[in-house]
């Protein structure tokens, strides 16, 4: 799962919330590295050309990367709060 790393963007003088929103992405979600660490997944920085700002976060299952198991899912789904909220549309 890709994220964009908070503290790196406002280190470089941005505003993260602008940051993270384009025409493209009007709305995203926040959550602590901490919370997704306790829920057994990675999380590091993994730069991209066009986003220095890029990090992922990986399933420590080295057969599944990429594929969260339910219960991180729930897990993040709960750790979920609105950085750029959209209107009407609630986290459940």
């Amino acid at each position: 799962m890709s994220v964009d790393i908070e503290a790196q963007i406002i280190e470089d003088g941005h505003n993260p919330q602008k940051y993270v929103t384009t025409p493209v992405f009007t709305g995203s979600v926040a959550f602590c590295a901490g919370e997704a660490r306790a829920l057994g997944l990675w999380v590091g920085y993994d730069p991209l050309p066009d986003n220095p700002y890029h990090g992922e976060v990986w399933n420590s299952d080295r057969d599944r990367p990429n594929r969260f198991r339910r219960g991180q899912e729930r897990g993040l789904h709960n750790a979920a709060t609105w950085y750029v909220r959209l209107e009407g549309i609630e986290i459940r």
